[in-house]
């Protein structure tokens, strides 16, 4: 069965239908609609008015509290056995790279910890388009049920490395000395996007599934459009932030969808709202914090965000047996068809 687009009979008449299509709805809008509103309230909406509100408290959820969120999963007992029977990944690797983190930015500096924060915002944006390729293999399995091609693939990930190459100058986080280097990167990114669209006709051509599926290739264009603004404006703000905070907000997505799933009350949505919203006041009282160990507290930021990469890849690991059948049961709505 295929769903040609977002509300026909195909999608009407499939098990689970309403809470699949709300699935669907909320991933569109918080997918698209960041690229609109982000450049607009940052050129447009003047000091004082009160969309500003709506855009802070978007940034908010959408970055340090969607990070947190993925606490909830030790609240999980199925997930808590899982994590606890592999201590390698879940616990030293995060406790070696905070460690690293902290004695970078407190015991060393610049360059090193100039060094980790372009280590961090590359792997950020890696880690925001490795999202787009999960997001895509889940409209996959819930619409034709065919994996994603290698070039479908091959093009989100020639996406992700042009925004990562784009992303230093225009987001203005290499340091000064390096900003000719910055420069230079930026253009070699933008180089590179210009062969993602050879690589999206490719993919259509080569991959039956595009072509017939409205709602699979509504989001592999998305997620191959996904850095567009990096090599559009010059601002940080316009250029990077509607990217983070699609990212964020799909993330809250899809942790909303696990914490309530086939629960009978909400109160697992509200204790991973909580956890979210304790872990993003401290994250952002580390970033922010000053004095004696202010590189310290950066440093740990830093580490926390990086250890929410790491225990965030491998919960999402589809292709292992644990991690396939808990998101399976979890995502009911959309495997089961």
């Amino acid at each position: 069965m295929t769903d040609t687009v977002f509300t026909n009979r195909n999608l009407a008449l499939r098990k689970h239908a309403a809470t699949w299509q709300v699935f669907l709805a909320l991933l569109g809008a918080v997918t698209v609609l960041p690229f609109i509103f982000v450049p607009l309230v940052a050129r447009a909406v003047p000091e004082g008015n009160p969309t500003l509100y709506v855009y802070g408290f978007l940034i908010f959820i959408s970055t340090n509290f969607h990070v947190a969120s993925t606490g909830w999963f030790l609240t999980d007992r199925e997930m808590r056995a899982h994590l606890a029977a592999h201590p390698v990944r879940y616990a030293v690797a995060p406790a070696a790279v905070i460690a690293a983190c902290v004695a970078g930015f407190q015991l060393i500096g610049p360059p090193v910890s100039d060094g980790i924060v372009l280590i961090f915002v590359g792997w950020l944006l890696w880690h925001y388009q490795k999202q787009n390729l999960g997001l895509l293999s889940f409209v996959a399995a819930g619409t034709d049920g065919v994996p994603l091609s290698v070039w479908e693939r091959r093009a989100l990930a020639l996406t992700g490395v042009a925004g990562i190459a784009g992303v230093f100058s225009v987001a203005q986080v290499a340091p000064a000395y390096l900003a000719k280097e910055a420069a230079l990167l930026h253009d070699a990114g933008a180089a590179l996007y210009l062969v993602v669209p050879v690589i999206v006709a490719v993919a259509v051509v080569r991959t039956p599934s595009l072509r017939a599926n409205g709602l699979r290739l509504f989001f592999f264009l998305v997620g191959t459009a996904f850095y567009l603004p990096v090599f559009i404006f010059s601002d940080p703000v316009s250029a990077i932030t509607g990217s983070a905070t699609a990212h964020g907000l799909q993330y809250l997505v899809f942790m909303g969808a696990v914490s309530g799933s086939r629960q009978k009350s909400l109160r697992p949505v509200f204790v991973m709202l909580a956890i979210a919203t304790a872990g993003a006041f401290a994250l952002n009282h580390a970033a922010e914090a000053p004095g004696l160990l202010g590189p310290a507290l950066k440093g740990l930021f830093v580490g926390g965000v990086m250890t929410h990469f790491l225990v965030d890849a491998g919960i999402w690991r589809m292709r292992e047996p644990f991690q396939r059948g808990y998101m399976r049961r979890k995502f009911y709505f959309v495997f089961e068809r």
